[in-house]
């Protein structure tokens, strides 16, 4: 598991250059960067070396008493906003007296920018990211290490990248929101394709989405795969223009508005099912539900996760806390906080959305995308999808 084909270590500055660039850092920035990465992305402190100081991961669902403790400190730098993982390492915290995390948050673009522009003197242990595509382009840019082989075992090889780089630690799937008192009709009345939603005049003025985030961007990569760019680039070309799509900067701000349900708000949204599944779990009550695509891109099913850079402190302590976060606490804290799906096949879904095996999202390798994350943030500005 802990060789890697040469390919990876064929990366030059010029990706990085150009991921810098297309999130708005100035190349200047690089200069620092010779040198700092290495030329064969070796570890300084090998994580994927370290065994589990208790139980192992990748056999059966595991609690946090089956795991060794957690003493030490860790710095996260996380993509993730504070109400969406904060729970989890509050209760860790609070298990653990001697463990100390400090958790930069910031948006996941700045936070890859961070690590690849400290290079060897970066500061965080963990990337802990949104989507993918950032992990993905760490991965490409060497600026993570590989991961035990029990907790690489642990996830679906779909949920993460193939030879243990980066995990995916949580779900969520691509659907419709929608507000239930101002939406004509039910959950089925909703097109089943979600390239019909720029063509069906019942959405004209009405539907929103968050183009900025990376899931969203990841959705674009997906459509790509399944429909090619020109037909990606005229659905996105005839929600903007023929549908009048209101955009959003928040997930949290989009799915709110929804609920709210004024005048001047959406009925209908395309974004993360997770939104109205953290509102229903604190209002059961709320007007807001979702519908589901099938088997196309309108429902992916993505996941949040992390990786590991490769000059850390306590090889062992990262190693122990990644697995906390696949072990049965870790992951129903983001059910119960977040409205996610597990990512550890042992670990059963609890949430009020449907199981997975009902929605038969589309499988695609998460890591491996033929048009990559700054691709489709191209597509999207060219075609004036963006806020």
């Amino acid at each position: 598991m802990h060789q890697r084909d040469d390919d990876r270590t064929q990366r030059t500055a010029t990706g990085r250059r150009r991921f810098l660039a297309a999130t708005g850092v100035s190349v200047a920035g690089l200069a620092g960067l010779a040198g700092c990465l290495g030329d064969d992305g070796e570890s300084a402190g090998a994580v994927a070396d370290v065994g589990p100081r208790e139980a192992s991961v990748d056999s059966e669902a595991v609690s946090w008493d089956d795991l060794g403790d957690l003493e030490g400190e860790l710095t996260i730098y996380s993509g993730r906003t504070r109400d969406q993982i904060d729970p989890v390492f509050v209760a860790l915290e609070e298990e653990y007296d001697g463990l100390t995390l400090n958790v930069d948050y910031d948006d996941n673009d700045v936070q890859v920018n961070q690590i690849l522009q400290e290079g060897d003197a970066v500061a965080a242990d963990l990337m802990y990211s949104q989507d993918p595509g950032a992990l993905a382009e760490l991965e490409r840019e060497g600026a993570v290490q590989q991961l035990p082989e029990d907790v690489v075992d642990a996830v679906p090889e779909s949920y993460r990248e193939p030879d243990g780089y980066w995990t995916g630690v949580s779900g969520r799937v691509r659907s419709i929101l929608y507000n239930t008192e101002r939406w004509d009709g039910d959950g089925d009345d909703f097109p089943t394709d979600i390239m019909e939603f720029a063509t069906d005049d019942r959405f004209e003025g009405i539907i929103s989405t968050r183009p900025n985030s990376g899931t969203f961007r990841g959705f674009i990569q997906a459509m790509v795969e399944l429909e090619g760019e020109e037909e990606t680039r005229e659905w996105v070309r005839a929600m903007v223009e023929d549908q009048d799509i209101q955009l959003f900067s928040g997930g949290s701000d989009q799915a709110e508005a929804i609920e709210r349900g004024g005048d001047d708000d959406p009925v209908v949204a395309l974004g993360n099912s997770y939104y109205a599944a953290r509102i229903l779990n604190e209002d059961p009550d709320a007007p807001i539900d979702v519908a589901f695509t099938e088997n196309d891109p309108g429902c992916l099913f993505s996941v949040a996760g992390v990786g590991v850079t490769n000059d850390v402190g306590d090889p062992e302590l990262v190693a122990e806390f990644v697995r906390h976060l696949l072990a049965e606490e870790g992951q129903e804290f983001m059910m119960d906080a977040n409205g996610e799906y597990p990512v550890v096949e042992d670990v059963d879904y609890v949430g009020d959305l449907p199981d997975l095996e009902e929605l038969e999202p589309p499988e695609f390798d998460l890591s491996d995308f033929d048009m990559d994350l700054e691709e489709a943030q191209d597509l999207l500005s060219e075609e004036g999808m963006t806020v």
